[in-house]
């Protein structure tokens, strides 16, 4: 893989691990609330499953930022 190819997919990268920090960001309300015991646990289950698999997904993309880095040197 060359250098501009590694910076595009660097790139993409960074870019998705940001949106899904803003998506996190937008629910931290619901999580706040949940913590405080205003928002069910049933209410809250799907918000928290998703926010799991936003987490997930960003371990996952950090993973591939690191094996980028490995390959670029």
């Amino acid at each position: 893989m060359d250098i501009k190819e590694i910076c595009r997919k660097r790139c993409k990268l960074l870019n998705r691990i940001n949106a899904l920090k803003r998506s996190l960001s937008k629910t931290d309300y619901q999580a706040i609330k949940y913590a405080e015991g205003a928002i069910s646990e049933e209410k809250y289950a799907p918000i928290k499953a998703q926010r799991q698999a936003w987490r997930d997904e960003i371990n996952n993309l950090e993973n591939q930022l690191k094996e980028l880095a490995y390959e670029s040197n």
